[in-house]
């Protein structure tokens, strides 16, 4: 049935949007913060000395501030357009119905 293929397509848009939108807030959010020495030492001890040395911690990258704001303004507009689709694929539906009665 074609309707429950474009609430199933727009359901899978708003589910990546919502994940695109908190990656990039994730991201915004650890802008904020200074890199914590403890944690690094952490993970130093963790990873051996040498294979920390040859890759930094995830947390230590610089943020890209416009980025991130870029990517939160992408997930904001994907998961408008998948409950767009899954509004309008209930439309369809709702007349489906109404034609058959």
């Amino acid at each position: 049935m074609p309707s429950v293929d474009l609430v199933s397509s727009g359901l899978a848009s708003l589910q990546q949007g919502q994940n695109r939108m908190n990656n990039a807030a994730s991201e915004i959010a650890r802008a904020g913060q200074q890199p914590d020495p403890a944690q690094q030492a952490l993970g130093q001890v963790a990873n051996g000395d040498q294979a920390s040395a040859a890759a930094p911690l995830e947390t230590s990258r610089p943020v890209n501030l416009v980025d991130s704001l870029v990517e939160l303004q992408q997930g904001r507009q994907e998961a408008e357009v998948g409950a767009s689709v899954i509004d309008t694929a209930d439309e369809v539906l709702g007349t489906l119905l109404d034609v058959t009665a």
